[in-house]
């Protein structure tokens, strides 16, 4: 750990951030994040909005879902992610205290880098198209949403919060009053 924090470096909207491996932030090295079950995305989110470059392999699965067989994004190693860090430089304490993060892998009681070349691997051979899943939707408090699919399709509904698992909280008024209802992210688009 460095002696004072210096902090990661920060980058401009559409700069390197979370889930965008191939942007700036060179130097440093890959380290592994153990997360809380099923929260590797909103670490991921929440890394990269304290300016650290993270990285979540993704790979396209099939699985049984309400008795049907469905094409979902799954991370590709459960519970784990990967943070770049530069050793003596940036603070590794604040990833503890992330949400969605337990801690980072340690062996002998402190983190290590995984192998040279490891992410970079991955990236290569992971589907381009499941690199952006995490920033294709992004909404903030209050912005006006439609549900476009499921039970509640053609209702408007209001942007609250997200949530762990490709669920976003929203409000919809529902029987005259609003109620707040998670639903999943792909089922909503902004209002017009």
């Amino acid at each position: 750990m460095g002696a004072g924090r210096s902090g990661p470096e920060r980058q401009p909207e559409g700069g390197a951030m979370a889930g965008d491996p191939h942007g700036p932030g060179g130097g440093g090295h890959w380290y592994a994040v153990h997360t809380k079950p099923r929260q590797e995305e909103l670490a991921l989110v929440q890394l990269g909005r304290q300016g650290y470059q993270g990285y979540l392999p993704r790979v396209r699965e099939r699985r049984r879902i309400r008795r049907r067989w469905q094409q979902v994004v799954a991370p590709l190693f459960p519970r784990y992610l990967f943070v770049r860090l530069r050793e003596g430089v940036d603070d590794f304490g604040p990833i503890r205290s992330t949400l969605g993060v337990s801690d980072l892998v340690r062996f002998g009681g402190r983190p290590r880098p995984v192998p040279e070349g490891l992410v970079e691997e991955l990236q290569a051979r992971e589907d381009p198209q499941l690199r952006l899943h995490v920033l294709e939707r992004r909404w903030e408090p209050g912005q006006r949403l439609r549900v476009v699919e499921g039970p509640l399709a053609g209702l408007e509904a209001v942007f609250q919060a997200e949530t762990a698992e490709e669920r976003v909280i929203v409000l919809l008024k529902l029987l005259g009053r609003e109620t707040a209802v998670a639903v999943p992210r792909d089922a909503l688009e902004p209002s017009s």
